[in-house]
């Protein structure tokens, strides 16, 4: 750099100083700052050397560069301590690397073998037996009520037999005429099996109610082999605990016992349940 200085400075004929231009000292010359283009020069120049004496001499120390505002930036971020979606459970890592057991092995049941001959299966309930004719309209109150109970009889034991049939009641016609309330008893005997029938029956001026009830009904064998047959499964035998006809208790499970012998030639019992319209139905033992 050239300065322009007068001091100790011949002056000319005229008085006037004689200016002339002095060069400084190398050593004393202003540095300018290499910036970017400096530092790449030194770097193709002087390599690493020069790179990092270019850095001190033109930014000043390495110490400044991390120090300087914004240096934040090119810190290394430190760990989050919260977890991040996306995160594996380790319940869920434990579980999903479980070794798994091992299915056990299930022994195929064999079928069992048809070694009887199947007895034909009935489709519909025992046949109602057909009944006489009811008594007239103007026939007295006390037989009509007979002849209702010997349709119950007839109906629950699976068969009429109108000549084999007797009935009598502990009232007589003249003494349920009054108007009340009358409560007695009639027995129906069919064949040698006789049912005992609790009456109540109420006498109206036009009318006359009333009801029944009963221990026991008759059932024939040959109904009950019938019904444990159609309901019972894949019979190939079967026998029952009642002979020609007997009294067998209303609304009990176990009013009537059968025995049923499969197609498979396994003996099951089944219990037969009387109601009080006559019909049966069976469940087996256990059941």
């Amino acid at each position: 750099m050239t300065r322009l200085t007068n001091l100790s400075q011949p002056r000319s004929s005229s008085g006037r100083p004689s200016w002339r231009s002095s060069r400084l000292p190398r050593s004393s010359r202003w540095r300018r700052p290499l910036g970017l283009a400096g530092v790449l020069r030194l770097l193709r120049v002087g390599g690493l050397a020069g790179l990092a004496l270019g850095v001190t001499v033109g930014c000043g120390p390495l110490d400044a560069l991390t120090n300087a505002t914004g240096s934040t930036d090119s810190r290394t971020p430190e760990p989050r301590s919260t977890a991040q979606r996306g995160d594996t459970s380790l319940r869920k890592l434990t579980s999903a690397t479980d070794t798994p057991k091992p299915t056990p092995t299930r022994t195929p049941t064999p079928t069992p073998t048809v070694t009887l001959t199947p007895l034909p299966r009935p489709t519909s309930t025992y046949p109602a037996p057909k009944l006489p004719p009811p008594p007239k309209d103007e026939a007295p109150e006390l037989e009509r009520i007979k002849y209702k109970l010997e349709t119950v009889v007839w109906a629950s034991a699976g068969e009429v037999d109108q000549k084999g049939t007797r009935s009598s009641c502990s009232k007589s016609e003249n003494d349920i005429i009054a108007l009340g309330t009358y409560k007695f008893t009639c027995d129906v005997k069919l064949d040698d099996v006789q049912t005992r029938f609790a009456i109540t029956a109420t006498v109206k001026r036009s009318e006359v109610n009333w009801g029944w009830s009963a221990a026991k009904l008759p059932v024939a064998e040959k109904k009950a082999v019938y019904e444990a047959t159609r309901q019972a499964f894949r019979p190939a035998r079967v026998t029952c605990d009642v002979t020609d006809l007997e009294a067998v208790e209303v609304g009990t499970r176990t009013g009537l016992t059968c025995w049923v012998t499969d197609v498979y030639n396994e003996n099951v019992t089944y219990h037969g349940k009387l109601l009080p319209n006559g019909a049966l139905a069976f469940q087996p033992d256990g059941s």
